[in-house]
Formats: structure tokens, C-alpha cells, sequence
């Protein structure tokens, strides 16, 4: 079993959320995931659903801001190992490239 997860931890403040946000993804180091940040969420893969939950809710305790909003997507294969570049590597196999862009 495997689950792959996104979610944002989004402080309620005015100006920059960079520094509450590095606290959110510092915390994710003290569990047993693999991780990356992107613009507007983080991508969380763990082999335990309950591993993904602890680290989301570490992340969400870790932002010292007054008020904090999580929200979570999670999708657990119960019956077979996913991993994020598998997806990726899927999806740039029916385009023929990277499925990406810069401009």
C-alpha cells in the first residue's frame, strides 16, 4: 500500500507567508515521507496513511500565525504500490515530453 497526498497549510495574515510556510515543511522532517513544495500546495508520499496524517498535522502545528487553514487530498492505493514519478512519468509518456513549460 502507498498513498500520495496534496496539501496547504495556508496562514490568515497580511504580507509575506514564506517564513510560516518553512516552518510547515521543516516539520515534515521529523516523519518517515517523502515530499515536495510547489507554488500552491505540497505533494506528501508515505507507505502509511496514518504517517501522512501525523506530518500534515505537525506542518499545520508548526505555523505560529493566529489563525491557520489546512486542507488535505489524500489518495491511498490499497492494492498495489503508486509513487509520484510513476504518475508523472505516465503522463510524459503519452505526450512525448515533460509535462511542463516554462514561458
Amino acid at each position: 500500500m502507498s498513498v500520495i497526498a496534496r496539501f496547504e497549510v495556508i496562514p490568515v495574515q497580511d504580507g509575506s507567508l514564506s517564513e510560516d510556510i518553512a516552518q510547515a515543511i521543516d516539520a515534515l522532517d521529523d516523519f518517515d515521507v517523502s515530499y515536495e513544495l510547489t507554488a500552491t500546495d505540497t505533494v506528501i508520499e508515505a507507505e502509511d496513511i496514518d504517517e501522512v496524517f501525523d506530518a500534515v498535522h505537525a506542518a499545520h502545528n508548526a505555523v505560529e500565525a493566529s489563525r491557520v487553514i489546512t486542507s488535505l487530498e489524500v489518495d491511498e492505493q490499497r492494492s498495489r504500490e503508486q509513487h509520484v514519478e510513476d504518475r508523472i512519468e505516465s503522463v510524459a509518456s503519452v505526450l512525448g515530453r515533460e509535462p511542463k513549460r516554462r514561458r
